[in-house]
């Protein structure tokens, strides 16, 4: 059976490497369906891979070029779709909690949509070289007695690896038996394959059940009523339903919020237990942990950010530090507590935490004492860093962190009420700007929480390789949780900023959105929520705004005019036309004169 070549992303990773998380909201339990819909439990030791017996000839989902993916209305519930001379053959894939058991599920539901009858074999294959029985009664699958499967209905042939012949081989030459053997059968090295065979007609579905999370004995998955599981359709509600919560993005680039909507998704499966786990259940590292927390605020999911929040204290250690190799790791967990504070408004939180604060901010202090100190020691160089960071350049990381680190103790101290501790981290800010300018580091750059002016082309990248799942690899992880995050944190970086009592919106803007209508509505900020929208009258921009809130402020758009500012919560006003470095007014200035003196006719609030 000839199979096609993989396709390679834009990241130039095979499509069998990549895959995307399936999960639930608190109840454990993970799955990955990679790009041609094959499905790993996580912790499993074997596979499921579906194969399409048509009209022409077998097609293998594994090694098929004919798949298709996406996510249902960008929640985590996956369409993969063969195509097939007359139509496709529909494989959906979502996580639910089986209502009877308790349990984490993965529910498969595979549907031909052709006009023809098919034959779908549904193939269990082994990924480890350690001896197993796989067994088959009652419609459930067993691999060492713990059930791994279950059909909605039974198979009518089993494709079983026979003298040299594989299982595959067997299955599309038609040597398929109607017997599944009695005691079950052996898999004894990687790759070894068992198949299950269906007939499925015109517009029927099939059904299967994957147990997730831990093992689950056959009497519990046959108590499971696969009937009584929720559809697809009432999970991509729920999920909806958990996203509305969160801000809304109208930016110019495409498929942007179709990438957002599905990558809040993603962020609450890879939050969905107290330790944010990477594939296969390995945590992130602090600072990767703070950057998902930090998100989570960012995007309006404010209970989740606490709650990761809270089981973070477990980590640390009796010094105050959270990793002793990696002073970012304790730093960020200070920023990101006072962050969720200030976009919260939950004073009563930051008492709970203040004397971890200044625990953390202490163990920072004697990092920084121990360096001044011994002027021979590389500033800051203790421990371990980012990889992609040198030891000369990581010096600067670490001051920077530790100065942002300082500034947050010194806000939420001073917002508990202790003036005294406070004020001996001011000291040690103080001391520690005056070492860095006496040692010629910079204050800005990697560690200083700023955005690049790269941020949009950086997005139009992230758009181009994530889609269509909206899932980003790294080196260990083909869904990796922190690129995730720091998709979501980067859209955040170019639609506005709130440090030091200014509300600068869209700071990330550049020539590359000019005439390009922009809203964004009920933004968490440290002021309150902020809405506001961009249209254009020529080459002069229309802003209208909201604060929600009552706190005194000043909002800015020094990005395209930085002369602009006002104080008022709600507004509407008619900026400069701006101006770039090698471009002179983009747009036709001609239509200026024409242009009224009230520019916003959509009235002037957004709620």
């Amino acid at each position: 059976m000839e199979r096609a070549p993989l396709d390679q992303n834009a990241n130039d990773r095979t499509l069998a490497d990549a895959w995307v998380l399936l999960g639930t909201i608190g109840a454990g339990g993970r799955a990955k369906v990679d790009r041609r819909g094959v499905m790993t439990p996580e912790g499993a030791t074997w596979s499921l891979d579906w194969w399409v017996g048509a009209e022409d000839r077998w097609h293998v989902a594994s090694g098929s070029a004919l798949v298709r993916q996406s996510l249902v209305e960008s929640t985590p519930v996956v369409l993969s779709a063969m195509r097939l001379p007359g139509g496709e053959i529909e494989q959906r894939a979502w996580s639910v909690v089986d209502g009877s058991t308790g349990s984490p599920v993965l529910v498969v539901a595979f549907h031909n949509a052709t006009s023809i009858p098919v034959a779908l074999a549904l193939a269990v294959t082994s990924s480890s070289n350690a001896s197993s029985t796989i067994d088959f009664s009652d419609g459930i699958v067993t691999l060492n007695g713990d059930a791994i499967a279950a059909f909605s209905r039974l198979p009518s042939r089993f494709g079983i690896e026979l003298e040299g012949r594989s299982a595959e081989d067997i299955t599309t030459a038609g040597d398929a038996v109607n017997a599944f053997p009695d005691g079950g059968i052996e898999l004894c090295r990687e790759g070894t394959t068992t198949s299950f065979v269906f007939p499925l007609p015109h517009t029927a579905t099939l059904q299967v059940v994957l147990p997730l999370g831990a093992a689950m004995s056959v009497a519990d998955l046959k108590c499971c009523d696969l009937n009584a599981l929720p559809p697809f359709e009432r999970v991509v509600a729920g999920w909806k339903a958990q996203t509305a919560r969160a801000p809304k993005f109208d930016l110019p680039e495409r498929q942007s919020e179709e990438a957002i909507d599905g990558s809040r998704s993603h962020l609450l499966v890879h939050v969905a237990g107290e330790d944010p786990l990477r594939w296969p259940g390995v945590p992130v590292n602090g600072l990767e942990r703070s950057d998902l927390t930090m998100a989570l605020d960012e995007q309006g999911l404010s209970a989740e950010a606490e709650r990761l929040l809270i089981a973070s204290t477990d980590l640390q250690n009796a010094d105050g530090s959270f990793d002793s190799r990696r002073l970012d790791a304790t730093a960020s967990w200070v920023v990101t507590l006072e962050r969720h504070v200030a976009l919260s408004g939950d004073a009563a939180f930051a008492d709970q935490m203040i004397e971890r604060v200044a625990s953390a901010a202490h163990w920072i202090a004697k990092r920084q004492r121990g360096s001044r100190l011994r002027r021979s020691s590389s500033f800051f160089a203790n421990g371990n860093g980012p990889v992609w960071l040198d030891a000369d350049e990581r010096v600067g990381y670490d001051a920077r962190w530790t100065a942002r680190a300082y500034r947050s103790a010194i806000a939420l101290l001073d917002g508990a009420a202790q003036p005294d501790a406070a004020l001996a981290v001011r000291l040690h800010l103080a001391a520690l700007l005056d070492e860095m300018d006496l040692r010629g580091v910079s204050r800005v750059g990697p560690g200083d929480g700023t955005v690049d002016d790269g941020a949009i082309l950086r997005l139009r990248r992230e758009l181009l390789s994530g889609e269509p799942l909206w899932v980003w690899p790294s080196e260990t992880d083909a869904h990796d949780p922190s690129r995730t995050a720091a998709f979501l944190r980067n859209i955040r970086a170019i639609v506005a900023s709130d440090a030091d009592g200014v509300i600068d919106m869209l700071p990330g803007f550049n020539e590359e959105w000019l005439g390009q209508p922009i809203a964004v509505h009920r933004l968490p900020t440290a002021f309150g929520l902020l809405s506001f929208a961009l249209r254009w009258h020529g080459a002069r921009p229309a802003l209208l705004w909201e604060v929600e809130g009552d706190r005194n402020l000043t909002l800015r758009c020094a990005s395209i005019d930085p002369e602009w500012s006002t104080t008022d919560q709600r507004g509407e006003a008619l900026l400069e036309a701006p101006v770039f470095d090698h471009v002179h007014r983009h747009l036709d200035h001609a239509s200026e004169e024409s242009v009224p003196e009230t520019p916003v006719d959509e009235g002037t609030s957004f709620t």
